[in-house]
């Protein structure tokens, strides 16, 4: 599994706007899986600071390899940088925390 998080310093976005860049990435992130691993992938939100945009903890029900997370998470980074850009949104932070199993060779 791994924590997605996407945050911009002081930003004025108000809860709706909010809501739309959620949705924006989920989907984002659900066409990167399916690219990635083409199997099912669960998300579970977490909780935000202030300044975060968008936080997620995603999951397969498998364990993927280590070629196939690296894939999902530079596909999703490609998409959120270019979505992200398209919304003029400047200055964000992407991070990825893996904190989970992958399958070892």
């Amino acid at each position: 599994m791994v924590e997605v998080t996407v945050s911009k310093e002081n930003h004025d976005l108000n809860e709706r706007e909010l809501k739309i860049v959620e949705v924006l990435l989920l989907n984002l992130a659900a066409h990167a899986n399916m690219i990635a691993t083409k199997g099912n992938m669960m998300f579970n939100p977490l909780d935000k600071q202030n300044h975060d945009l968008f936080s997620f903890q995603f999951t397969w029900q498998k364990s993927i390899t280590e070629e196939t997370y690296k894939e999902f998470i530079e596909t999703l980074e490609r998409r959120y940088h270019t979505a992200l850009m398209m919304c003029e949104l400047e200055d964000i932070s992407i991070r990825h925390q893996e904190n989970s199993y992958l399958l070892k060779k």
